[in-house]
């Protein structure tokens, strides 16, 4: 009875041991999980990046590194096939980033969409298919702090160049005359203020003679409002004296003329006998007084032509 316990236990415990080196074997062989396969390529370096490194997608663990080896087509590209997991998709606008791992210097791979593309992506090792590996972020700081140290290098090249022996004279000469500069304008500063002192009278007064315009603004419109009502009645005053000009005129042309030109005939005539009066008196006075005389007629005697 005894060896038979024995003899039961020592099986059971080959059986599990047994069972949990398969399990093992398997966890480790990853057999249990079907993988797609889909090649990383870069130009760039992949330092700390080994076989069996993870692959993680969007935080999450789905693959590992297959391989890492140049390219057989082309030597300046490496390319690295990766194992994913046939349950994850990948679209075209995949692009894979190297990341360290803690302290190690240990490398993994990190897929990241940009989600530009939602054509799903094909695996395979074509090269249309694969990822394009670019520059982490420490990766992008390293080149801009090499870039920075060479434009600080040149920078201080140029500074020195610049502090020589003539530039600092010349900056010497700049500061003095920027300190006569400051000395001229705390002086013009002074007389602004001697300035600005007699702004309130200047204002006072300016307020007064603005006063003043506007009273003589007011005045001239009043003597402007003044002088159009003369001007409308001097013109309606000449109005009417046209219109009694043209009256007058049109009278003295239709009925003064032409009994003038009456009047004048009649004192030529009168003239006229005046005149034969006159000279009947200068030939007969006495006739003034006893009248006229039968004249005899011409051919009867006493008859005398008049002169």
């Amino acid at each position: 009875m005894g060896k038979d316990s024995h003899a039961l236990i020592t099986g059971l415990f080959m059986t599990v041991l047994i069972a949990g080196i398969v399990i093992i074997i398997i966890w480790l062989g990853d057999v249990q999980t079907q993988t797609n396969t889909y090649v990383a390529e870069t130009r760039d370096s992949v330092a700390g990046l080994n076989v069996g490194s993870t692959v993680y997608y969007r935080g999450i663990a789905v693959g590992k590194v297959s391989t890492v080896r140049f390219s057989p087509n082309n030597p300046d590209i490496i390319i690295v096939p990766m194992e994913i997991e046939s349950d994850v998709r990948l679209s075209r606008g995949v692009y894979a980033i190297l990341e360290l791992q803690g302290v190690t210097g240990l490398t993994r791979i990190s897929l990241k969409d940009d989600g530009d593309h939602s054509e799903p992506l094909i695996s395979g090792s074509e090269p249309e298919n694969r990822i394009p590996i670019k520059p982490s972020l420490i990766d992008r700081l390293s080149v801009s702090g090499e870039d920075a140290v060479n434009e600080t290098r040149e920078l201080m090249l140029r500074l020195n160049q610049m502090l020589n022996e003539d530039n600092i004279r010349q900056v010497e000469r700049i500061l003095i005359n920027i300190e006569t500069a400051t000395e001229q304008f705390n002086l013009l500063q002074d007389q602004a203020g001697k300035v600005l002192a007699q702004v309130p009278a200047l204002t006072a007064d300016t307020r007064h003679t603005l006063a003043e315009l506007n009273g003589l603004s007011h005045d001239a419109k009043q003597l402007s409002s003044q002088m159009r009502q003369d001007l409308a009645a001097l013109s309606r005053q000449s109005s009417e004296l046209m219109q009694a000009g043209t009256m007058v005129g049109q009278r003295l042309l239709h009925t003064t003329l032409p009994r003038a030109n009456t009047l004048m005939l009649q004192m030529k005539t009168a003239t006229r006998r005046f005149d034969r009066v006159a000279a009947t008196l200068e030939a007969d006075p006495q006739a003034f007084l006893l009248g006229a005389e039968s004249q005899p007629a011409p051919g009867e005697p006493g008859f005398r032509e008049l002169k």
